[in-house]
């Protein structure tokens, strides 16, 4: 005679082994997706920091323009990159009394502006290679509609410095005015 083992034993101990695959997926899943969102997390945080103009504007704050014949200096921010050139001072609610940005360009020629996407009004100084300004935009009004005026020198500029609407009137800043700072 043979001996029967009961069924009911052989199912306990299958669905113990099941309840535990059951579980071992579900850690493995979890574990997948905590992996994938922290990977994701970082990859976000990444591709912000590491992007190329992130650094480029903040790391070149300090740099000192002068006017000798008015006796007035402003801290300035150098935008010379491709990146920092075509952002410019977009979307800054704000710019500190004698501060502001000065753009560098590899040559001199005609230059022109636009204010899309600039929140404060600005003075724009247009300055020759030989440092003396060519021409002054002032008191020019932000835009934030997709057709801007575009605002331009009135002769050929290697630098251009932006600093708030009315800087050029309260100093006495004007056309030919010898302009002095290092790069």
């Amino acid at each position: 005679m043979y001996m029967q083992i009961p069924c009911q034993a052989r199912n306990d101990n299958t669905k113990r082994r099941d309840d535990k695959n059951i579980m071992y997926m579900k850690i493995k899943k979890g574990l997948w997706f905590s992996i994938l969102f922290v990977g994701a997390a970082i990859l976000s945080v990444g591709v912000f920091v590491l992007h190329p103009g992130f650094f480029l504007m903040r790391k070149k704050i300090g740099n000192i323009v002068t006017f000798p014949d008015s006796h007035i200096s402003v801290s300035v921010e150098v935008a010379d990159e491709p990146y920092s050139l075509s952002k410019g001072l977009m979307f800054r609610e704000s710019l500190a009394d004698g501060s502001g940005m000065l753009f560098v360009f590899p040559d001199e020629k005609p230059r022109a502006f636009w204010m899309k996407n600039t929140l404060i009004p600005l003075d724009m100084l247009f300055i020759s290679a030989d440092k003396r300004v060519v021409s002054i935009q002032k008191n020019v009004m932000p835009c934030v509609t997709t057709t801007c005026a575009s605002y331009a020198s009135e002769g050929a500029a290697m630098y251009v410095l932006e600093v708030n609407a009315g800087f050029t009137d309260r100093y006495g800043i004007t056309q030919g005015d010898l302009v002095g700072f290092e790069i």
